[in-house]
């Protein structure tokens, strides 16, 4: 009887000294299926944006930013006005939104460019110009989720935008490039939480 106690004492012991997994520890990782991120490489340019995913399943992501613009482009310049973008991100990890990621979205969005002319220089008028802006993006980058929910991530990526207006911006300054239509890239920053 002694043996047998002792025997079935040490496959107990020889069962339990395998390798420990994470989840047999700690319960496993909790999937986080939400992320809530401000972008602030956008407040350079005078642009507001907040970032809410939704994973309704591991890898696949729903995109929504609601974005805002007030910048001061000029010496008397002002860009403002809102859009969206909605869309979708795949990501590479199974946990929730981390790891490699690839999407697309669609912009939308209402925007006004006013010019006020300056006194003194010639040629100069004011300009006050409203339009629509639809396109699409596409991104890719990487986003970590650590610290229990801190969520940081980066990409890069191109956007095709259409004007219904073509604002005339200030001649010689580079704001075409950044508020004007057409082919552009993007440069991505997130900060923010998963839950």
């Amino acid at each position: 009887m002694r043996r047998l106690a002792l025997g079935a004492l040490a496959a107990t012991v020889v069962a339990s000294t395998g390798p420990a997994y994470a989840e047999d520890l700690d319960g496993g990782v909790r999937f986080k299926s939400v992320g809530l991120q401000g972008n602030p490489l956008g407040v350079i340019l005078g642009r507001y944006s907040a970032d809410l995913e939704y994973l309704p399943v591991p890898h696949h992501a729903l995109h929504m930013t609601p974005v805002g613009y007030y910048a001061l482009p000029g010496v008397a310049d002002q860009y403002f006005g809102y859009g969206a973008e909605l869309g979708y991100r795949y990501y590479s990890g199974v946990d929730g939104p981390q790891g490699y990621f690839v999407g697309g979205s669609v912009l939308v969005g209402t925007f006004t460019y006013a010019h006020t002319a300056q006194p003194g220089v010639p040629l100069d008028v004011s300009d006050d110009t409203t339009f629509a802006q639809v396109g699409g993006a596409i991104d890719a980058g990487y986003q970590i989720v650590c610290l229990g929910n801190l969520a940081v991530g980066a990409g890069a990526g191109v956007s095709y935008t259409v004007d219904t207006q073509q604002p005339h911006f200030e001649a010689g300054n580079h704001y075409d490039l950044y508020y004007g239509a057409g082919l552009r890239p993007r440069a991505l920053l997130s900060v923010g939480a998963a839950f």
